[in-house]
């Protein structure tokens, strides 16, 4: 039984650093063109690993999932409850805030496109998973890559609707400062 742990903890160790040395290769500007030849020794290390790439990407899809399901209900639940509120409520007072509205139009836009990008990831990912990485390394390769760039385009996005947000947040506190509101909340 110890030599069974000891043998699983290697290969996801192995597992673990392939991946990590693609998806580090692929995040490099030489590989924003699809791969098409693979070394020899490339080829024998995807194939080597096939079984355990394979299983870290299943459970790096669930997770992904996870996530996707989380801010999608984060960002939905601001903008339901809290953006589009005040938007309305300043709209009908009178006093509509054109760099809030500005703002909240740039969510929106942002969210769209992350829901556009993820959807367009996971069905890459999804592509990848069912890819025979042992008899087609370099289909999975190219595959690997591509998914990559397209989750690293789905991060930037979150990363720009949390600025999005943040940005709103402090567009919200000046219109509070300037209403005359407590400056200490």
């Amino acid at each position: 039984m110890v030599k069974n742990h000891t043998y699983f903890g290697r290969s996801v160790f192995i597992t673990m650093i392939f991946l990590t040395a693609i998806l580090s290769a692929a995040a490099s500007p030489l590989f924003s063109e699809k791969v098409t030849a693979l070394s020899d020794d490339q080829r024998g290390a995807i194939e080597q690993n096939c079984a355990t790439t394979k299983q870290s990407l299943k459970q790096l899809q669930k997770t992904d999932a996870r996530t996707r399901s989380y801010l999608g209900s984060a960002y939905e639940g601001l903008l339901v409850n809290y953006i589009t509120p005040l938007d309305l409520r300043l709209i009908n007072a009178g006093q509509p805030n054109a760099n809030l509205t500005t703002i909240h139009s740039n969510i929106i836009t942002t969210r769209q496109r992350f829901v556009a990008e993820y959807t367009t990831y996971s069905q890459s990912l999804e592509e990848l998973l069912s890819i025979d990485c042992y008899n087609h390394p370099d289909e999975f390769y190219n595959k690997l890559v591509e998914t990559r760039q397209k989750r690293a385009e789905l991060s930037s996005t979150t990363t720009n609707i949390r600025n999005l947000f943040s940005e709103h947040l402090t567009a919200v506190r000046r219109l509070k400062s300037s209403l005359g509101g407590d400056k200490n909340e």
